[in-house]
C-alpha cells in the first residue's frame, strides 16, 4: 500500500495564485472604482461611464458621449483625490476616454427561465402505450395508462 508522504495543500492557498483569483481582485476593484465614481458625480448608477481597467498605474474611465467626457474632464482633479482616498494611494492618474461605439454599460448575465414544453403523442403512439400497459401491474400500469391519455403527475 502506498502511502503519500505530502499533506494536502489548503485550497484558499492554491487559488491565491491562479488568475482566476487575480480577475476576481481585479473585478473588486473596478466595482469600488465605479461606487467611488458615482458618489463623486453623486449619481446612484453610472449609466454614460465606467473604470474600465488600470493600465500602468493610470485608471482608464470610459465614457459613451464627448459631453460626458468633457464634464469628467472637468471634475478629473476631485475624482482622482477620491480614487486615491479611499480606495488606491499610490495611482498616478486618471485617463478618461469617449467610447467610440458607446460600450459603457457592464454585461449582465441573464440566466433564462426554463419553459414548461408540452409534448403531445400521436394516436398510434397511446394506442401501443395502452396495449402494453394491459399486461402491466401497479405503479408501471398507472404510468403508462396516464402517458396514453397524454397526462404527466
Amino acid at each position: 500500500m502506498v502511502r503519500f508522504t505530502e499533506k494536502p495543500k489548503d485550497i484558499n492557498k492554491v487559488l491565491a495564485h491562479s488568475s482566476l483569483a487575480t480577475q476576481q481582485q481585479q473585478v473588486k476593484l473596478m466595482q469600488q472604482l465605479n461606487t467611488v465614481l458615482a458618489q463623486v458625480l453623486q449619481l446612484e448608477q453610472l449609466s454614460f461611464c465606467r473604470v474600465t481597467t488600470i493600465r500602468d498605474g493610470r485608471a482608464i474611465i470610459l465614457c459613451s458621449s464627448p459631453t460626458w467626457l468633457t464634464r469628467l474632464k472637468m471634475q478629473r482633479d476631485a475624482i482622482l483625490d477620491n480614487f486615491r482616498k479611499k480606495i488606491l494611494p499610490d495611482l498616478a492618474g486618471i485617463e478618461i476616454e469617449a467610447s467610440p461605439t458607446g460600450q459603457t454599460r457592464q454585461f449582465k448575465v441573464e440566466i433564462a427561465q426554463p419553459t414548461l414544453v408540452q409534448h403531445s403523442l400521436s394516436k398510434q403512439a397511446a394506442e401501443a402505450l395502452l396495449a402494453v400497459a394491459e399486461g402491466a401491474d401497479g405503479k408501471l400500469k398507472q404510468a403508462l395508462l396516464n402517458l396514453a391519455n397524454n397526462r404527466t403527475k
